[in-house]
């Protein structure tokens, strides 16, 4: 049996979630009334109303504001992108908490809240660079 990942998380307003992740270059998956579904990768990510994941969940939503349960990293295929995706954050009303540099000498990258304050970390690897300790 082939086991499949994806990842579920609540969010207030799924419209404006929608417009945010199509904004950043996601591809939508599935829209449904409860939910929204982006293929990031090769992960479907399940952006689903606060009330449905309370549902799913069998317990109340954490307070991201507060602290952070996950942080969720997506790879970039260059330090561009990387760029462009920051940018691209702050014009679609998220924060980049964390603005694109070099980190220890072989990636390139950012992190960024999204309108949920979900933490979200875009790298760059560049493995050729990268020290095999």
């Amino acid at each position: 049996m082939t086991q499949e990942l994806w990842l579920n998380l609540p969010v207030e307003d799924l419209g404006k979630t929608k417009a945010f992740f199509t904004g950043l270059g996601f591809e939508t998956m599935r829209d449904a009334p409860e939910m929204i579904g982006f293929k990031i990768g090769n992960v479907p990510v399940m952006m689903v109303t606060q009330a449905q994941f309370e549902k799913y969940a069998l317990n109340k939503v954490s307070d991201t504001s507060k602290g952070s349960e996950i942080l969720l990293s997506v790879g970039a295929p260059n330090r561009e992108y990387v760029d462009h995706l920051a940018s691209k954050v702050e014009k679609l009303g998220g924060k980049v908490f964390s603005p694109p540099a070099e980190i220890q000498g072989w990636m390139y990258g950012c992190a960024f809240t999204d309108l949920d304050e979900h933490r979200w970390n875009i790298l760059y690897m560049d493995l050729d660079k990268m020290k095999n300790d």
